[in-house]
């Protein structure tokens, strides 16, 4: 259904780091960048507002002082073990390899740890381009509709552009991953990028999924965990969906943090 509390939680995530620049920004402003009615933006701001994260006014609304302080003492939590994770997967890639990166943050952090080694990077991810990157390594974006907040390329353009690669290793993100379901995402857009990503590795495929992933899903799949080989995740998983999902063939790695 297209208000699924997956996607109302994904929009209202959005909507939080749109606002987090400390703005005031009108209704009609947040339909026009999330694509969405002004109607179910008003919606999602005010649930946002009883919560707390929001301040609301007059058809503008602006983030809550004391809401982002919340978020950033969650956020230094769950960052610390998305960077520990993202040094593991990095490890499995060696001199030489060409790399799939997808649009997550979760990717986009492993690429930080493979300065040191000499690598091709192909990623829809536009924020790769401006890390820092090994002298004798490349990186090439796939081009497409670039999406906003999280500069994600999307579409026909981009999807064309990894059919026609192949790479040794992948490493990825995502919303969801569980034994039923496998990957998914609640953006349809990115779950086809994903699913040529992993079908055009030719090596290993490496998920990168924290604890809040694990055992979750959305609507749209990006593959089933066949052709995942490793999922990277921390002792605070759920263990009943982690042995489900070991149960599917996945190799699984704890991370003690």
């Amino acid at each position: 259904m297209k208000n699924s509390i997956l996607n109302i939680q994904a929009r209202q995530k959005e909507l939080i780091e749109i606002m987090k620049n400390g703005k005031e920004h009108t209704t009609k402003e947040l339909s026009i960048l999330l694509k969405t009615s002004e109607t179910t933006i008003r919606r999602d701001l005010s649930s946002l507002a009883q919560m707390g994260k929001v301040i609301r006014s007059h058809g503008k609304a602006k983030i809550s002082t004391t809401g982002l302080e919340i978020d950033k003492y969650d956020n230094q939590e769950i960052e610390q073990i998305k960077e520990a994770l993202a040094k593991t997967a990095a490890s499995f890639v060696k001199n030489g390899n060409t790399v799939f990166i997808n649009s997550s943050s979760a990717a986009l952090d492993a690429v930080k740890y493979l300065i040191d080694k000499q690598v091709t990077i192909i990623t829809n991810n536009v924020k790769v381009a401006a890390l820092d990157h090994n002298s004798e390594s490349s990186v090439f974006l796939s081009g497409g509709e670039v999406r906003f907040p999280k500069e994600a390329l999307i579409g026909q353009a981009a999807q064309a552009f990894f059919e026609n690669i192949q790479a040794d290793i992948a490493i990825i993100g995502c919303y969801g991953i569980s034994a039923n379901r496998g990957l998914t995402t609640p953006v349809i857009h990115e779950a086809k990028i994903n699913e040529v990503i992993v079908k055009q590795t030719k090596g290993i495929v490496v998920c990168i999924a924290d604890y809040r992933k694990i055992g979750k899903s959305a609507n749209f799949k990006s593959c089933d965990l066949s052709y995942v080989d490793y999922l990277i995740t921390d002792t605070f998983a759920d263990l009943n969906s982690l042995k489900d999902i070991e149960n599917c063939g996945v190799n699984i790695i704890q991370l003690q943090l």
